[in-house]
Formats: C-alpha cells, structure tokens, sequence
C-alpha cells in the first residue's frame, strides 16, 4: 500500500505552559486506508486533522501528505495543496446558504478550475456515495438534520 499520510515525531503547542496538544505522535496511513480518530475530549484529535489537513502547522516534526512535506510549503503553495487535495467533512454545516447542495460541492472544483461537465460527473458521484444525491438542489436551509451532524443519518431525505 502507498504511503499517503506520514507524521514523524509531530508535537503542538498551543501554549508554552501546559501539556502539548499532540506529543511526539509517528503515524503512516496507506492509501485507501479507512482510519479511526477516536479519544476523549481534548486528546487531539482535532489538532491531528487539522495538522493532516494543512489547516495548522505543527510545534515540531513532519507531516508529510501525498509526498508534500506540508511544513516547507509557503502559505500560498499550502492554501494550494488544501485546495487540490485536502477534502474535509464537518460534523455540522459549513455550507454557502444561497447554494444548492450540489454547487456547495461544485465550489473546490470550480476554483480548482476543472472542466464543468468533469466537475459535474465528479459531483454527483461523490453526492450518490454519501446519500445525497437525491436532493441536489435544495439549499442548506432544506436539509433535514440527523444524528445532531447535520445530515441525515439514515441515508436519504
């Protein structure tokens, strides 16, 4: 299995006092590996995804995704790499609430500049996985709300 997700010694610090965030954690992650980030409250597990996702940077060691030590992008290259690689489901709503569900996820490919009907395909394929497709063009404001996650948790609207 490829590599995708390589942290190597990576501690943060969100204050000098006090126990770090994250503490000297080494993990590689395989592509197509489904993982689990479990722990209680104020263990890290939002720390980690953010790190992963290029939102923040860590205090110390590497975290390196699809082969781009994300520590040595400059702001902009880095605000380029979320954009073309970095995909992230909230547990609630941050959706435009004058767009559609489906131009909600049209949006990263849009400023990604890929081709529409592409972009389109690519849409409705990822809506159909997550059980949304069948109402692509209700706004936020339409979609019932399940499990507290804002979205439905029995897979349909």
């Amino acid at each position: 299995m490829t590599e995708l997700v390589r942290l190597t010694g990576v501690s943060k610090r969100y204050e000098t006092t006090g126990p770090p965030a994250l503490d000297e954690v080494s993990v590689e992650v395989g592509t197509g590996a489904a993982v689990a980030v479990m722990g209680p409250s104020g263990s890290g597990k939002s720390t980690l995804l953010n790190l992963v996702g290029g939102l923040d940077r860590p205090t110390s060691g590497t975290v390196e995704v699809a082969g781009e030590d994300l520590g040595r992008l400059s702001e902009k290259r880095l605000a380029v790499f979320r954009r073309t690689h970095v995909g992230i489901v909230f547990q609630f709503f941050h959706l435009l609430d004058d767009l559609t569900v489906r131009d909600n996820v049209l949006l990263p490919a849009q400023l990604a500049g890929v081709p529409p009907r592409t972009a389109r395909a690519r849409a409705t394929e990822l809506m159909d996985a997550l059980g949304l497709g069948r109402r692509p063009t209700r706004t936020r404001h339409g979609c019932p709300v399940g499990s507290g996650s804002g979205w439905p948790s029995h897979g349909r609207w």
